[in-house]
């Protein structure tokens, strides 16, 4: 009896809604806010304010995180003699310079990158350029305070040549010190990611 009454009800409102004509848009109708959500990070670009919050942290409803991504290569111009790792005190404005972007920038970390002339054994250059890396990574941690574990030295010896032609200024420009700088997600409150199992 009870299902008999289900099915009355249901034709019913099948008869009632048949009159009607279904209407559909115009396909001219545009979308007045821009709805995707580019970085992924929840909040479509009609509310976005931070286009470069770090992937998978928490934003708000600006989607903003309050820590940016970061990515940025410095050149520091610093000149170092053949066979040399010594930073002369004169280049350490060039030091400074990186050191203020780290302090502005706390959650970054930075990869020193020496680099040597095509000069002498290859073996030598790359230990050369790891000891130039190193001297730039000690001023930064004695000389401005920045944390030891934010900064990586490597050595490229000649590998990365900016000059390969076989003369005085071509050396001299492949002596030569880059800075890094990258995110560090470390400090960042990042989302949750659940996931649930069942156990046979």
């Amino acid at each position: 009896m009870m299902r008999f009454v289900m099915f009355a009800i249901l034709l019913t409102f099948l008869a009632g809604c048949s009159g009607h004509q279904i209407k559909s848009f115009p396909e001219s109708t545009q979308q007045p806010n821009d709805l995707r959500d580019l970085d992924l990070d929840g909040v479509i670009e009609a509310r976005e304010k931070c286009d470069n919050t770090l992937k998978g942290a928490v934003v708000d409803n600006d989607g903003c995180s309050g820590v940016k991504a970061v990515n940025e290569r410095i050149t520091l111009n610093v000149l170092f003699n053949n066979g040399s790792a010594y930073v002369h005190p004169k280049y350490y404005p060039e030091v400074a310079k990186v050191a203020a972007f780290l302090h502005k920038h706390p959650h970054t970390e930075v990869i020193i990158e020496g680099h040597a002339s095509a000069q002498g054994p290859a073996g030598v250059n790359k230990q050369l350029s790891l000891k130039r890396a190193t001297s730039i990574a000690s001023l930064l941690s004695s000389n401005h305070g920045i944390e030891r574990q934010r900064i990586q030295a490597v050595g490229y010896g000649e590998e990365r040549l900016l000059d390969t032609s076989d003369t005085a200024q071509a050396h001299q420009r492949n002596r030569r010190v880059m800075a890094d700088i990258r995110n560090s997600n470390k400090n960042t409150p990042l989302k949750w990611t659940i996931y649930t199992s069942v156990e046979e």
